[in-house]
C-alpha cells in the first residue's frame, strides 16, 4: 500500500514547521511566495493533496473553527460577532462550524463534544446561561484543542477570552439616566449566573452610589427568560407605591419588550418613565420612541476572538504563548426613550 503522506513529512522535508507548511497550504498572507511554491511543489511531488482527509486523521486536526453561541435568532450581537469569525476565518483558510446551545448547558456539552469528535482545530464559544460547570471544555482543551472565550468567559478556566466593558457599559448608561434627572432607577437584570449579568448589576449599583443615591433599596428583578419575564417583571414595577421613573434593562430584546408593556399600559416613554437596553442592536433605532442603548462593537469581538484562537492553533510553543483576557470599550447611545424634553 503506497505510504499516507502528510504535513509533517512535507516539514521535514523542507526543513521548516508543521505550522509554516498548514499556513502555506492554506494560502496564508503571512507565509512568503518562495515558501508557499516550495511547500505546494513538495506537496505535488508527494502526492499530498490526494491524502488531505487521511493526512487529517493521521494529525487528529482539521481545518474547522467550531463555534457555539447561546442564539441567534434574536441576538443582531451574536449575528454580527458570526460575521466577524468568517471574515477572518476566510483569510485564514478555515472553514466555520456553527453551533447553538439554546441557552441550555446539556446542549452546549453535547455541541462541544460533537465538535470535538469532529477534530475542529479550535472552539470559540459564548457560554449558556445555564454553564456552571465546564467539564466539557476541559475535556476539549485535554486533547490539545484551544477554546477562546467570547462575549460571556468566566474565571474558572485558564484560557484567552474577548469581551466587552460590561460594568463600565453599565455604569456609564445610568450615569447618563441619573445626569437627565432620573433618581429612582430599577434594573431589569439577567441570570446573575452569567458574568455579564453580574458586572451590568455591579455597574448599576456603583453608579448609583458615586452619585449619591440609595443603592440599597434600588429595584432590581432578575429576568431568567428575558421575554418571557419581562411583562411580569413591568407589572410589579406598576404596582409599586413609588413607580421607578427610569428603568435599565439587561438587553436591547428586553428594553423593547418593557416599551411594548409599558406603552400597552397606557404609560409614556420617557414622560412616565424612561426606557434603556444594552447591546446597540440597530432595531432599537427604529423603535417608537428610539431607544437609548450601549454599543458593543460585536463584529471586532468576532475579528479578535477568531484571529487569537487561530494564533493558538498555530502556535506550536503554547505555553510560552499563554492566554489573554481582552476587554473592548462600549459607548452609550442617547435616544429619546431617556431624554427629557
Amino acid at each position: 500500500m503506497a505510504k499516507v503522506y502528510t504535513i509533517h513529512d512535507i516539514a521535514i522535508r523542507l526543513n521548516i514547521s508543521k505550522s509554516t507548511v498548514s499556513r502555506a497550504l492554506r494560502n496564508h498572507p503571512d507565509v512568503s511566495k518562495e515558501t508557499k511554491k516550495a511547500v505546494f511543489d513538495m506537496a505535488e511531488k508527494l502526492n499530498y493533496q490526494k491524502n488531505i482527509l487521511a493526512s487529517n486523521l493521521a494529525s487528529k486536526s482539521t481545518n474547522l473553527i467550531g463555534v457555539v453561541i447561546p442564539e441567534i435568532a434574536r441576538q443582531h450581537f451574536f449575528a454580527q460577532a458570526l460575521s466577524g469569525i468568517q471574515k477572518v476565518a476566510k483569510e485564514n483558510g478555515y472553514i466555520v462550524m456553527v453551533c447553538q446551545s439554546n441557552e441550555e448547558l446539556q446542549e452546549e456539552i453535547n455541541q462541544v463534544r460533537a465538535l470535538v469528535n469532529s477534530r475542529v482545530a479550535g472552539i470559540l464559544i459564548s457560554l449558556s446561561k445555564e454553564t456552571n460547570s465546564f467539564a466539557h471544555l476541559q475535556e476539549a482543551l485535554d486533547r490539545n484543542i484551544p477554546i477562546v472565550l467570547f462575549d460571556r468567559g468566566t474565571d474558572q478556566l485558564e484560557v484567552s477570552q474577548i469581551t466587552v466593558d460590561d460594568y463600565k457599559g453599565a455604569f456609564d448608561i445610568t450615569q447618563h439616566l441619573i445626569d437627565q434627572g432620573y433618581s429612582n432607577l430599577a434594573h431589569l437584570s439577567g441570570p446573575m449566573s452569567l458574568s455579564i449579568s453580574q458586572k451590568r448589576y455591579n455597574g448599576f449599583i456603583d453608579a448609583l452610589k458615586n452619585n449619591g443615591l440609595n443603592s440599597a433599596e434600588a429595584v432590581v428583578y432578575q429576568c431568567d427568560n428575558l421575554s418571557l419575564d419581562a411583562k411580569e417583571a413591568v407589572d410589579r414595577l406598576l404596582s409599586m407605591k413609588k413607580q421607578p421613573d427610569a428603568v435599565f434593562c439587561m438587553s436591547d430584546y428586553m428594553a423593547i419588550q418593557v416599551l411594548k408593556y409599558l406603552k400597552d399600559s397606557g404609560l409614556k416613554v420617557p414622560q412616565d418613565i424612561a426606557v434603556a437596553g444594552f447591546a446597540g442592536d440597530p432595531i432599537t433605532e427604529l423603535m417608537e420612541p428610539q431607544i437609548s442603548t450601549v454599543e458593543q462593537p460585536a463584529f471586532d469581538i468576532g475579528v479578535q476572538a477568531a484571529k487569537r484562537l487561530i494564533m493558538e492553533v498555530e502556535t506550536e510553543d503554547k505555553e510560552t504563548l499563554g492566554f489573554v483576557n481582552k476587554v473592548l470599550p462600549t459607548k452609550v447611545i442617547s435616544r429619546s426613550s431617556t431624554l427629557k424634553k
